[in-house]
């Protein structure tokens, strides 16, 4: 399938936590209710708002179907922290991903001299991406805020085995 990627706008964001939101609520998962996915769409808005640059796929529809953002770590101006969020339709195709990936993450890392990201160990689909985009993973701890088992992940500018992007800024097609 053929993406447009972009700079997000808030229209993005509002359009692709709304289709999360129905994917979630067609899983009819006993342990989900409306407070998980109100807390969902809240995170990512928080996440939009935090992040110093934010990218959206769009389908050959026009809808958006992914986000990769990124931030500031608040200590080090240096150090990104990236953030990615799909459909479950362009998350289940790896080959789409990792393909819009490697255009994305080179332009972050323009920005950015490292990236980091905290990614829940049972989210294997996002595990295996960062594997493939050439993320060093260190083994899964406990992660205080969360509870949750996650990994730390990173990729820095000077180590990654993609191509960065000439400049700042360059628009993404």
């Amino acid at each position: 399938m053929r993406y447009c990627v972009q700079p997000a706008t808030a229209e993005d964001v509002a359009l692709l936590a709304i289709a999360m939101t129905n994917d979630n609520e067609d899983e009819c998962d006993v342990d989900a209710g409306e407070h998980d996915a109100e807390e969902s769409s809240d995170q990512l808005m928080h996440a939009f708002v935090s992040s110093s640059h934010v990218w959206a796929a769009r389908d050959r529809e026009d809808q958006p179907c992914a986000l990769w953002g990124v931030g500031p770590v608040s200590q080090d101006e240096e150090i990104g922290r990236f953030w990615l969020l799909t459909s479950e339709e362009i998350g289940a195709q790896a080959t789409d991903m990792v393909a819009l990936s490697i255009m994305i993450l080179p332009e972050m890392l323009s920005h950015y001299r490292r990236l980091e990201s905290i990614i829940d160990a049972q989210n294997e689909r996002a595990v295996e991406l960062v594997k493939l985009l050439g993320f060093k993973i260190e083994p899964a701890k406990l992660h205080e805020l969360t509870g949750r088992l996650c990994h730390h992940v990173w990729v820095d500018s000077d180590q990654t085995p993609l191509s960065l992007a000439p400049t700042a800024g360059t628009l993404l097609n």
